[in-house]
């Protein structure tokens, strides 16, 4: 029993390490967004725009 409590306070001290280390570095993340320029996610014509008679018409 006791080693149980032991392996899971470890378990807990890890997953608080770890979510520690994420705030971290999504803080240095933040700071350098503003630095990058935005890219966007979807292309022109994709997804590709379909025409009543079901074949794919291009952008």
């Amino acid at each position: 029993m006791i080693l149980s409590k032991l392996s899971l306070a470890e378990e807990l001290a890890d997953i608080r390490a770890e979510i520690a280390r994420l705030e971290q570095r999504e803080a240095a993340l933040a700071s350098i967004e503003h630095a990058f320029p935005s890219v966007p996610v979807f292309r022109r014509g994709w997804p590709m725009q379909r025409v009543s008679s079901g074949h794919p018409a291009h952008a």
